[in-house]
């Protein structure tokens, strides 16, 4: 019987570099990278989901700390701070609902669900269809009073999805912001970051006290995700807003069809498992 992979089995250089490139590629478009983090995790480092998510919400403060910073201090017009007081905060609180629910939920229609809108935002972004945005495409017209409730309930929805799936939810947060709010998108990465660095470190502490962290991973990704951050961060600066658009617009294309397509692949897999395994009997 084969011995199945840990981390343990694995050289450091190859969380190293692991690290580094997720993050300078992350971090330049506004997101933590927890999707590629999760999913690496799983398929070749084998862990388990739970201590995969955990693994990538700690990696994603250092990465997220670093692109923020940079960002509100090298790009005129930041977002106002009221967007920043608002949104946070609710979604602080929605790791900690989703903590408590983290066992009931079932993963598999959050990452249909998630995929769907990573589809639509993407078709809406490269503008492969001119259509209003869920009916909200003028929000950021109407009164603030009605607008910081929606944009609170949204907050809410993605703290309790970072939870559950170990993402920071920058796919989310800034096709949110760019599409419904009309912000640019150096403004949507800005607010992105800014609210993943307080929404991973929530979602990090929920993950620790349940005993999911691996201290040893994170301690090898911890270096090479600040740095991969600070070059990504740079590199971001010299893009214009509207090739940032476009990359961004691709990729959430790509994951969107890597999550819809998961079930069918890992059917597959099984099936061909299960053909072999008969005819090894017979």
């Amino acid at each position: 019987m084969s011995r199945v992979k840990t981390s343990k089995n694995f050289p450091k250089t190859a969380f190293s570099m692991l690290g580094f490139f997720v993050a300078l590629f992350s971090s330049g478009i506004g997101i933590g990278g927890g999707t590629i983090f999760v999913s690496t995790f799983i398929s070749i480092f084998k862990f388990d989901f739970k201590r995969a998510a955990a693994t990538s919400l700690a990696t994603i403060i250092p990465i997220t700390l670093v692109g923020a910073v940079s960002h509100l201090f090298i790009f005129p017009n930041p977002p106002s701070g009221k967007y920043f007081l608002v949104f946070i905060p609710m979604c602080v609180i929605g790791t900690i609902i989703g903590s408590k629910f983290i066992h009931k939920w079932n993963n598999q229609w959050l990452k249909w669900i998630f995929a769907l809108f990573l589809l639509i935002a993407s078709l809406r972004i490269l503008k492969f269809v001119d259509f209003p945005f869920l009916m909200f495409s003028s929000l950021n017209e109407i009164s603030w009073a009605h607008e910081a409730l929606f944009i609170m309930a949204f907050g809410m929805v993605i703290g309790i999805i970072a939870t559950w799936l170990g993402i920071g939810c920058g796919l989310l947060i800034v096709p949110f912001f760019v599409i419904v709010m009309n912000f640019n998108m150096h403004q949507a990465i800005c607010l992105s970051l800014t609210t993943m660095f307080f929404l991973s470190s929530s979602a990090t502490l929920m993950h620790h006290k349940l005993a999911n962290l691996d201290f040893k991973t994170f301690k090898a990704l911890f270096l090479p995700s600040l740095a991969g951050a600070v070059t990504g961060s740079a590199i971001s600066g010299l893009l214009p807003g509207f090739y940032l658009k476009q990359v961004f617009g691709i990729i959430l294309m790509m994951i969107a069809f890597t999550y819809l397509l998961q079930p069918t692949l890992k059917a597959i897999k099984t099936h061909k498992e299960k053909r072999n395994a008969l005819y090894k009997e017979t």
